[in-house]
């Protein structure tokens, strides 16, 4: 856990569905689920294992030529706050309604080339 992340609790790696996910665990206790070709918020933890979807709250698939590579099962390199760094140099940002992916830190500093966007519930981030 970083100790200075208001947003993210911690972070775990899993297969799901037989494919490399990394989940970021909310404080609030929602879970964000990156995979290769999605982003999804779900519930909690359990929510995951639940084959009706009953704690999937959005989900977007990445459009076709885009992806974020994982390397050993993971694809986070670095979270604070609100942002998080990718193995291929991609940028998430954490937002209290929306999840966003771009390209590179530059884009997502100036809100450029949104690769992808996940609508989420208001979360609390104080």
């Amino acid at each position: 856990m970083n100790p200075s992340d208001s947003i993210i609790a911690h972070t775990s790696c899993e297969r799901v569905r037989q494919q490399p996910a990394q989940l970021l665990h909310l404080h609030n206790g929602m879970v964000i689920a990156l995979s290769p070709h999605a982003l999804a918020c779900y519930r909690n933890r359990a929510a995951l294992d639940d084959p009706l979807g009953n704690g999937l709250l959005s989900f977007t698939g990445l459009a076709e030529g885009v992806s974020i590579r994982f390397e050993q099962d993971a694809c986070v390199t670095t979270h604070t706050a609100g942002y998080v760094g990718l193995v291929d140099g991609k940028a998430l940002l954490i937002a209290p309604f929306k999840v966003r992916l771009y390209p590179n830190n530059h884009d997502g500093l100036r809100g450029l080339n949104c690769l992808a966007e996940l609508e989420l519930p208001s979360i609390d981030v104080l």
